[in-house]
C-alpha cells in the first residue's frame, strides 16, 4: 500500500447489508486503485525524512480513496454503520500509522556520538589524503595518535562484550609491531620487512576475506577498518612517499633494503609469526583453557563454529584434539605466506603499491555501502511489509465477521 496517503479526509469503512454487497465492497478495498506498500521504494527507505513526508501525503490519499469507496457503496446499498464501528476503524488506522511514523523516526534519531563520529571519520579520510600528498612525513604520527585514541575504546568495548581474547589476534600484534618500528627500532631492516609483509599481506587481504566495512558512524567498524587498512597506508608512505634524505634520518631501516629478498622476507616474517603463535597458544589456548571450555570466545573457536558449513572445515573439526588447532594454525600461516607474495612487487613499484592500497580502501568502502543498504534499507522494508500483512489480516477478519453475521462490515471512516 502507498501508505503515505492517509490523513486529511476521515473517510469510512462501509458495511453493506448483504453478503453480495459485502464481497463487492471488500473487492473494492482490495482493488488495484488502492494505495499499497509497493510504492515505497528502497531509496525512500534510505531517506527517512523524505519518507516521513511521503507517508503523510499517502495517508491523505488513502483516506480519500476509502471515502470514495464508501460513497460509491452508499449509493448502491442500504448501509447502516454505527459510530462504534467507525471509531474502531479510525482507532486501528491511527495506531498502525503511528507505529510506522515511530519506525521512520527511529532511523532519523542517531545518537550525538554517532553524528560526531561520522563527521570525524569523513574529515579524517580527507585529512589523511591531504597528508599523503602534501606532508607525508606526518602520516606515521597521525597513525600513532589515531591508534592511541581508538584502541582504548576497543579495549573497553571488547572486554565489556566478553571478547577480550580477540585482542590477542594477529591484526593487533602487527599494529604493535608497526608502532615499535616507528618509535623504537626505525633502523631495523628486518622489522621493516616484517611490517611490510604483514601490512600488505594478511591485514590488507583480511578486508576482502572477512569483509571489513567502512561504516562511518560506527566506532567499532571504523576501528576495525583502521586496524587493517592504516598499517598498509603507513608502510606505503614510508616506502614510496618520503624523500630519501628524510628516510635516512627517520626510517633508516627502509633505506638499508636495496632489493627485496623473498626468502629473507619469509624468514623474518615467519620468525615474528612464530613468536606470536607461541605466545597466543601459551597465554590463551593453554592457560585460559578452562574459561574457553566455559564459553569464552576466541578467534579459533569462532572460526570453527561460523565456518562449520564448509565441508573442509567440518572435516577439520571432526579430527581429534589437538589436530583441529594445529590445522587452523598451519592454514593461517599458509594464508600469510600466500598474501605476502605481492610484497616484492609492491616494494619495487610505487604506482602498483598505490593502486593496491587504494583498492583495499575501495573494497572496505564498498562493504560499508552494502552494509548501509542491506541492513537499514531491508530492515525498514521488512517493517513496512509486516504492517501490510497486519492490515490485510484486519480486512480479512472484517470480511469473515460480516459473512458470519456477527458484526457489520466496516470499510469506511467517519468524516
Amino acid at each position: 500500500m502507498d501508505i503515505d496517503n492517509m490523513e486529511k479526509d476521515n473517510g469510512c469503512s462501509c458495511t453493506p447489508t448483504s453478503d453480495e454487497s459485502s464481497s463487492n465492497a471488500y473487492a473494492d478495498l482490495s482493488s488495484s486503485d488502492a494505495p499499497f506498500f509497493e510504492g515505497v521504494t528502497l531509496l525512500d527507505l534510505l531517506q527517512p525524512t523524505t519518507l516521513n513526508l511521503e507517508l503523510r501525503k499517502k495517508k491523505d490519499d488513502t483516506y480519500k480513496w476509502v471515502r470514495k469507496v464508501y460513497n460509491d457503496k452508499k449509493k448502491s446499498a442500504n448501509i447502516n454503520l454505527s459510530k462504534e464501528d467507525l471509531k474502531e476503524i479510525k482507532r486501528f488506522l491511527h495506531i498502525k500509522l503511528d507505529q510506522v511514523y515511530l519506525k521512520v523516526n527511529e532511523t532519523e534519531k542517531a545518537s550525538s556520538t554517532e553524528k560526531l563520529f561520522f563527521s570525524f571519520s569523513v574529515y579524517m579520510i580527507f585529512f589523511i589524503g591531504y597528508l599523503i600528498g602534501h606532508s607525508p612525513e606526518y602520516i606515521h604520527i597521525l597513525y600513532s595518535v589515531m591508534f592511541a585514541i581508538l584502541m582504548p575504546i576497543r579495549l573497553l568495548t571488547y572486554y565489556k562484550r566478553d571478547y577480550g581474547y580477540f585482542l590477542a589476534d594477529l591484526c593487533y600484534y602487527v599494529n604493535y609491531l608497526l608502532l615499535i618500528y616507528i618509535w623504537i627500532l626505525p633502523d631495523s631492516q628486518s622489522l621493516y620487512i616484517a611490517c611490510c609483509s604483514f601490512s600488505w599481506g594478511s591485514l590488507s587481504f583480511a578486508v576482502i576475506t572477512w569483509k571489513n566495512k567502512l561504516v562511518l558512524h560506527s566506532i567499532e567498524k571504523i576501528t576495525s577498518t583502521f586496524i587493517h587498512v592504516l598499517p598498509s597506508v603507513t608502510m606505503y608512505v614510508i616506502t614510496h612517499q618520503l624523500s630519501h634524505e628524510y628516510k635516512l634520518e627517520r626510517f633508516s631501516g627502509s633505506v638499508k633494503l636495496q632489493q627485496w629478498d623473498i626468502m629473507y622476507g619469509i624468514l623474518q616474517t615467519s620468525l615474528l609469526y612464530l613468536i606470536w603463535q607461541l605466545g597466543y597458544h601459551y597465554f590463551i589456548t593453554i592457560r585460559k583453557a578452562d574459561k574457553i571450555k566455559k564459553g569464552k570466545v576466541t578467534s579459533f573457536e569462532y572460526l570453527r563454529k561460523s565456518m562449520n558449513t564448509h565441508k573442509f572445515v567440518r572435516f577439520i573439526n571432526s579430527l581429534p584434539d589437538p589436530l583441529p588447532l594445529v590445522a587452523f594454525t598451519l592454514i593461517q600461516y599458509g594464508y600469510q605466506l600466500i598474501t605476502m607474495s605481492l610484497c616484492p612487487l609492491l616494494y619495487k613499484h610505487r604506482h602498483l603499491c598505490s593502486a593496491f592500497v587504494s583498492f583495499i580502501f575501495f573494497y572496505a568502502t564498498y562493504n560499508g555501502a552494502t552494509y548501509y543498504i542491506d541492513y537499514y534499507g531491508k530492515k525498514f522494508q521488512r517493517q513496512v511489509s509486516e504492517l501490510q500483512r497486519e492490515i490485510e489480516a484486519m480486512q480479512q477478519d472484517i470480511e469473515e465477521r460480516d459473512k458470519s453475521g456477527l458484526s457489520k462490515v466496516a470499510t469506511g471512516i467517519e468524516s
